[in-house]
């Protein structure tokens, strides 16, 4: 071990000062610093978001279930690059995490979201597996007391989406409307064996939004129009669903199951760090399944330590018709939940 006076000697023998040393290995790594900053022309971001709740709920005549329920917690790695001509390439690897039980979520490591990308004057090209931009238009902005997570999620909105070996175009802005069309190739193993279509169109106009999804999986359909109005300490939101051969239960193709029509309406008021959610949603029955209508209603309070972190407090209800299952998989069984918990943002 060298003390604090001695030399350092060098591989080849010879003895260097100490303070020379020093000096030496400063402008050796300032010099790789420089290179590394000319380099990496990019950025890497880890983010996630963490959301667990303590809840008491019962199924039909079951008994009352009481324990720790995860809310759609997801970790994930996100980066771009540039390219230089106002190019840039990114890309998302995004996975649900199941902190009830510590574990991966079912639905595979990156199962969410994991996608390249390429961007420009031409907008952005994606490529791989996605979450419905059709959806996100639309019924995600309109569940906001708990971003349509856990037992209060929107159980009636028909997700007719295959987000699998994606290929979508987001197009360029224009003024405040942007557009993404995207399609998921069946490459001969998908059920049922047709390419999935999606469309997606948001456009803000001062106070107002506005949304609109469209799918298209085989002979199930989708389209939904969503508005989104603030004024003062208020927010309100709406959004109207036709869908056709679509099972909500099962999320599959059911070219039996006939059209039926869910609307969907939400307030929230905010005061300080505080939010109060009303949300209320009806499915109507479908042309083929009498008494298959329900009714879903949440009430929410969520207290914002931060913009990353908060508590909530939620009383969610569905009311199945005799023919209907959403959520429990019974017909005409009810469901209702009682939850406290937390959610953090990373």
């Amino acid at each position: 071990m060298h003390t604090k006076n001695s030399a350092y000697v060098a591989s080849s023998g010879v003895s260097v000062n100490p303070l020379t040393a020093r000096r030496l290995a400063l402008t050796g790594l300032a010099a790789l610093s420089a290179t590394a900053a000319q380099a990496q022309t990019g950025s890497l971001q880890i983010y996630g978001r963490i959301n667990a709740s303590v809840e008491r709920f019962k199924i039909g005549d079951q008994p009352v279930v009481f324990g720790l329920r995860d809310n759609d917690s997801l970790f994930g790695l996100r980066g771009e690059e540039d390219l230089g001509g106002n190019l840039r390439a990114g890309f998302v690897l995004e996975g649900g995490v199941a902190v009830d039980r510590g574990a991966i979520s079912s639905d595979g490591f990156f199962g969410r979201k994991s996608e390249v990308n390429l961007s420009g004057r031409f907008g952005m090209l994606r490529l791989g597996t996605l979450i419905s931009e059709a959806y996100y238009a639309t019924a995600d902005r309109v569940n906001p007391h708990n971003y349509d997570t856990g037992a209060s999620a929107d159980a009636l909105y028909a997700y007719v989406s295959n987000g699998k070996n994606h290929i979508s175009w987001r197009l360029p802005s224009w003024q405040r409307l942007t557009v993404e069309v995207g399609t998921s190739l069946h490459e001969k193993t998908a059920n049922p064996p047709k390419n999935a279509w999606d469309l997606a169109a948001n456009f803000d106009l001062g106070d107002w939004s506005f949304g609109l999804g469209y799918d298209q999986w085989g002979t199930a359909r989708q389209a939904t129009l969503r508005a989104n109005y603030h004024i003062g300490a208020w927010m309100f939101g709406a959004y109207h669903q036709h869908s056709r051969n679509w099972d909500t239960v099962l999320y599959a193709v059911d070219p039996t199951r006939g059209s039926h029509r869910t609307t969907r309406v939400a307030a929230m008021y905010t005061t300080g760090a505080n939010e109060l959610h009303v949300n209320i949603g009806r499915a109507s029955a479908a042309d083929h399944r009498p008494e298959s209508q329900a009714l879903q209603w949440t009430l929410a309070y969520n207290y914002n330590f931060s913009q990353r972190t908060k508590v909530f407090a939620l009383y969610t209800r569905i009311h199945n018709g005799a023919q209907a299952s959403y959520r429990t998989g019974e017909p005409g069984v009810s469901f209702h939940s009682f939850a406290l918990g937390i959610r953090q943002f990373f």
